[in-house]
């Protein structure tokens, strides 16, 4: 049995499995690598934060849960716009390593940082709805992506707190309960029962319709490509054409990594792309 040094016990599962991924996958190298980082530089902020105290009354959340509205408005949950700003910086510095953006775009990405609207803009970038046109203040097509990490640590305890204080059961529906994006991943647990995780703020809430992306589609309309070692599947609905990818969490015996195993599952991204 390989043991591993203290050293290596504090790094994060996610991390570690993101680094091993990169070394037993040369094609997902790149994407392991850099998610790695990103993951890195967030969990090192959301280390030192504390977890937010909402002033939510319960009944106000319920109520919201009972209309199917979100329960985070902006504005209701703690931001440090010094730690935002700091993680913009490192976010973009991470990009322009991996060759996602260049040099003046990475410039461009560090002056939005250091705008006095920050917080304006990403009030617009958090209530912008899914199908919304580009933002035309984003020339390069990245800030949505550098945001969605540097506003991360505020998002995950939100959402952690939010999930202690509600509970997510009845929500049944194809968007965030928390902060109403879409799924990035589905769940499959030892009782048959999925759960949704959200892209943007790791919420997890049970979901049982066939397509959580379109209120069409009925069982029949859902293919399902399994992996070969049953540890994933891709449920593409005949309706949208959508898909989602899906954690058999039994079969691979851990529950899932929000931060892994999209990227463990890239592959079948492509698939789906080819399929078309």
């Amino acid at each position: 049995m390989t043991r591993t040094s203290p050293g290596e016990r504090q790094v994060p599962r996610d991390i570690h499995e993101l680094r091993s991924l990169a070394t037993r996958q040369p094609d997902l190298a790149a994407a392991a690598t850099l998610h790695a980082e990103l993951v890195a530089i967030v969990r090192r902020v959301e280390s030192r934060i504390s977890s937010p105290s909402l002033d939510i009354p319960i009944d106000l959340l319920q109520a919201r849960m009972a209309r199917g509205v979100p329960l985070a408005s902006f504005g209701e949950f703690p931001v440090d716009w010094s730690d935002v700003r700091l993680l913009v910086r490192q976010v973009t510095d991470v990009f322009r390593r991996m060759n996602l953006v260049d040099a003046a775009g990475a410039a461009r990405l560090h002056a939005a940082g250091r705008e006095v609207d920050l917080s304006d803009r990403a009030r617009r970038w958090y209530e912008r709805a899914a199908d919304a046109p580009e933002d035309p203040t984003d020339p390069d097509g990245m800030w949505g992506e550098v945001l969605i990490w540097a506003m991360r640590p505020f998002l995950v305890r939100t959402a952690d707190v939010l999930s202690r204080r509600v509970s997510f059961d009845g929500w049944r529906r194809g968007h965030c309960p928390v902060c109403a994006a879409e799924p990035e991943f589905g769940c499959l647990t030892a009782a048959g029962d999925q759960f949704l995780l959200c892209g943007r703020c790791h919420a997890r809430w049970p979901f049982d319709a066939p397509c959580p992306f379109c209120t069409a589609a009925t069982a029949t309309d859902i293919t399902v490509m399994t992996t070969a070692d049953r540890v994933y599947r891709v449920n593409r609905c005949g309706k949208c054409e959508r898909y989602l990818k899906v954690l058999d969490g039994p079969a691979a015996g851990r529950p899932l990594l929000p931060y892994y195993d999209p990227v463990a599952t890239l592959p079948l991204d492509a698939a789906m792309i080819q399929a078309r």
